[in-house]
């Protein structure tokens, strides 16, 4: 019998001629220079972050002052820390974008959640999946985010973000004062352009950079908090594969025909014949919200039935998509199904 201790035993551990070292995912991960994905200590001038650069990773922006930051792609998560007088343009974050004790800043943010903390006179115009949450903040003013770039739309599915899924009003106050208002909506005659300056870099021209409401990717929406006077209307576009585009030509159109009926809210979501049911009180629709994801958009203003009937029904003329759009019927029974749809989408979007 050979001696477990023998010599001429080779080391277990060591690697024999001809063996296959295994190899694992995180080994084959391209290394990660934080530096690429951080701005920071930056006082005066411009900062941006062209389509491709930074491809879904995190970001960190911090202690920048009198700074314009623009990230044209679409990003993981984005932390901003200790900003003064700065403008931001984050176009695209899957996931959070946190500022903390920032003050005096401009930020251009759509998102899948966000979050201030700290932070006091901030003007930030906003797409936001979920409820936004501000925490120990103050002079915190929201509008509607607005935005173009070729790439923007692109972007927005690499995020895995839908354009019409945007809550910017429905803000919760984790820390409110009593007898006072920690953040308010600003006034509807307020332009983006008014706060924000595109750069002019040449660099950047090939972009395409808009801040036009008629050119943004994110459609203008007044909020549940408007409340103008005339019918509410629920307008629902089913999948066919071009149903975000036929929303989107039924908005424009709209703007045009009847400028006083105004979108409030809009919604992307999943809907299951059950669903449908409950919403449009017929089982007509039963089967076309199987096919994938519908469109919904609530509209209020004067004459607002039937000038979303007439829009709707020349669009899906022209798109061969007739029976694929809803349009209210009823003034008495509309306002019911615009409340059962955005409720059963609110609640999708919480699970």
């Amino acid at each position: 019998m050979g001696c477990l201790f023998h010599k001429g035993t080779q080391n277990s551990n060591s690697t024999k001629k001809g063996d296959t070292v295994k190899e694992y995912s995180w080994d084959k991960r391209d290394a990660v220079n934080l530096k690429d994905y951080t701005v920071e200590n930056t006082e005066e001038g411009e900062v941006w972050k062209m389509p491709g650069s930074v491809n879904g990773q995190q970001f960190v922006i911090q202690n920048c002052k009198n700074t314009c930051i623009y990230i044209f792609d679409h990003v993981n998560t984005v932390t901003v820390d200790d900003c003064i007088n700065c403008k931001i343009i984050l176009s695209a974050v899957k996931g959070s974008v946190f500022l903390r004790d920032c003050k005096e800043c401009v930020c251009v943010v759509a998102c899948g959640q966000f979050r201030t903390r700290d932070c006091r006179k901030m003007d930030i115009f906003l797409c936001c999946v979920t409820q936004p949450i501000i925490e120990a903040s103050s002079s915190i003013h929201f509008g509607c985010y607005q935005l173009f770039y070729n790439e923007l739309e692109e972007h927005f599915q690499q995020a895995g973000l839908s354009v019409f899924n945007n809550n910017w009003s429905s803000i919760h106050d984790f820390t409110p004062i009593e007898g006072e208002n920690n953040w308010c909506l600003f006034p509807d005659t307020i332009r983006i352009q008014d706060y924000v300056s595109l750069p002019a870099a040449q660099e950047l021209q090939r972009l395409n950079i808009s801040l036009l409401e008629e050119k943004s990717v994110v459609p203008y929406t007044w909020g549940p908090h408007k409340t103008p006077t005339g019918e509410s209307c629920l307008v629902t576009f089913f999948s066919d594969g071009q149903q975000v585009q036929r929303a989107k030509a039924f908005i424009n159109s709209l703007k045009i025909e009847n400028p006083d009926c105004l979108l409030l809210l809009s919604k992307e979501t999943q809907m299951q014949p059950s669903d449908a049911e409950r919403v449009f009180k017929t089982n007509s629709y039963n089967i076309v919200v199987q096919r994938g994801m519908v469109v919904g958009l609530q509209y209020s203003g004067p004459n607002c039935i039937q000038s979303c009937q007439k829009v709707a029904v020349r669009i899906a003329t022209a798109t061969g998509s007739t029976g694929l759009v809803y349009v209210s019927t009823n003034p008495k029974i509309s306002r019911q199904q615009v409340d059962s749809f955005f409720n059963f989408a609110n609640m999708q979007l919480v699970a």
